[in-house]
Formats: C-alpha cells, structure tokens, sequence
C-alpha cells in the first residue's frame, strides 16, 4: 500500500482539529441563533463569503471564515463525512500540517475562483477545501501508479457530477480541485525523484 511508502502511520491530530472547528462553528451558530439552519439569519451575513460584504465592507475574513461555516444538519454532515474519510487518508499520506494546509489553501483557492468569475455571489462550507484534499490524493496516487490522466479524469468526472446538485458553489468547488490537484502532482513528483535518487545510493 503506498500509505506505507511514506512512512507517516502516527496518530491522527490534524483531522480532528478541522472537524472540531468546523463543528464547534456550527454548534455556535446554533447557540446564537436558536435555529439549526442558518438560511437568512446574520451568523450567515458575517461568516459566510459573499463578494458584496467581503469587498464593499472591508470583511477579509470571510475568505478563511467561510470554509468552516455550514447552512444547516444536512450541509454540515455530509462536509464532514468526507472531510474524515479524505483527511484520514492525507493526514496518513503527508502529515498533519500539510493536511491542514491543504485544507486552508484549497478553500481559500476555491473562494478566489469565486470572486475572479463573476458566475456567483459566494458561498459557504467545506466543501471547497475538501475538494481540494480529494483532488491531492488522486493527483498524488495517479502520478505514482503511472495513470495521471485517468484519476484527473476520474477527478473532474466527480466534480461534474457533484455540480449537478442544485445549490452547489461550483466556482468554489473548482478552485478547490484545481489546487489539490497541482499540490498532489508536484508532491508526487518531489517524491519520486527522491526515490530514484535513493535507489542509486
């Protein structure tokens, strides 16, 4: 198994801390608005990203804000099935702080996407990021099985049929994969140069 190749089978920390605060958010918004879905209320208005607050308003941190913020049970949960399940597996592959790294980049890429294409007024949620995390290990697993251009296909299949669900920040989702992707390939890369080298030692 290539988990194994690299050598990273400590405890998990990184994972959990990204489901904490994504959870620890959302049990606070619950708190302050009495409600378990946040569509209109203003824990929505400050967290989530929209280009008019963000911009007009001077709210920058809706751009890391937003990628913890969720809409309501259903949003939250289904976020963070995926996020556990990917995490685990890149927290396995490259360590905890790459993971949260990761994370925070793709959400933040998929938030940019967001705001250079004028298709959407913002978003909110996990998703972005955890596409992100998706997009790296299928990069890095293509690169290293020989099959980049099929899990890339593989990937961009999966993302289009995620966008078919009506609701869904596809810009977010995007700039997401787009990072994950690039970051997984160049890992790969890294990785397999330093193999060769060692064989020949």
């Amino acid at each position: 198994m290539l988990v194994g190749i690299t050598g990273r089978e400590s405890g998990l920390w990184a994972v959990y801390i990204l489901l904490g605060i994504n959870i620890g958010a959302f049990i606070a918004g619950v708190i302050v608005t009495g409600r378990l879905d946040f569509s209109g209320t203003d824990y929505v208005l400050l967290f989530a990203y929209f280009k008019l607050w963000t911009f007009q308003y001077g709210w920058y941190w809706q751009f890391i804000t937003s990628i913890f913020t969720h809409l309501n049970i259903l949003h939250i949960s289904l976020n963070m099935f995926f996020l556990y399940i990917l995490g685990v597996q890149t927290e396995r592959l490259v360590g905890g702080e790459k993971l949260i790294y990761l994370y925070l980049l793709s959400g933040f890429g998929g938030n940019i996407m967001t705001t250079l294409i004028p298709l959407s007024i913002g978003g909110l949620g996990a998703s972005g990021a955890i596409f992100g995390i998706f997009g790296y290990l299928t990069s890095y697993y293509g690169m290293l099985g020989g099959n980049i251009k099929n899990m890339v296909f593989y990937a961009f299949f999966i993302f289009l049929i995620n966008s078919l669900i009506p609701g869904v920040d596809i810009l977010a989702h995007l700039g997401g994969l787009l990072v994950g992707l690039i970051w997984g390939y160049m890992d790969a890369k890294v990785f397999i140069r330093g193999a060769r080298v060692y064989r020949y030692i």
